[in-house]
């Protein structure tokens, strides 16, 4: 293997492990790593054919990053598609940052409903009240402020480029 072969191989691992790290499997980084390397739109059979993935576990790796917003796609005929990242990595890290911190506010507020429900049944349920909101005054005491350093995080990100 050729020094730019073991180069690639590592870039491939790192996309990989960054996936892991994001809670997703390992082909999410191949594929994005892929769409990277290529940097022209591929179809699933392309991809399929690079990655030496399935095309089953290719499809739903695409939809998932198209999802995330990460990937696009673009029409190939009349079912046909064609998939690409026009993102650089800090875009693709502060666009995933933010999706969370969405996530985390409504969860925040979802949190609080819960909170309020509990404090009006508190009374007829006590030990299974105080038990539930024990564990949600946890969760609102901590995602506020996890929100907040996503979302100096991702100003950073932005201040990077």
């Amino acid at each position: 293997m050729s020094k730019i072969e073991d180069i690639q191989r590592s870039l491939f691992s790192l996309w990989e492990d960054i996936a892991e790290a994001r809670g997703f499997d390992r082909p999410v980084g191949t594929v994005i790593c892929t769409l990277l390397i290529e940097n022209k739109p591929l179809s699933q059979q392309e991809i399929m054919e690079k990655t030496g993935y399935s095309i089953p576990t290719i499809s739903k790796t695409l939809k998932t990053l198209v999802s995330l917003g990460s990937v696009r796609k673009m029409k190939r005929g009349e079912r046909a598609f064609r998939y690409y990242t026009t993102i650089n990595p800090l875009e693709m890290l502060s666009g995933a940052l933010t999706k969370w911190i969405v996530t985390a506010k409504s969860m925040s507020n979802r949190i609080s409903r819960m909170y309020q429900e509990l404090v009006d049944i508190e009374e007829e349920y006590p030990e299974q009240a105080i038990m539930l909101m024990n564990i949600l005054r946890d969760f609102s005491d901590s995602v506020p402020k996890m929100i907040a350093i996503m979302e100096n995080a991702v100003k950073d990100i932005h201040e990077l480029r």
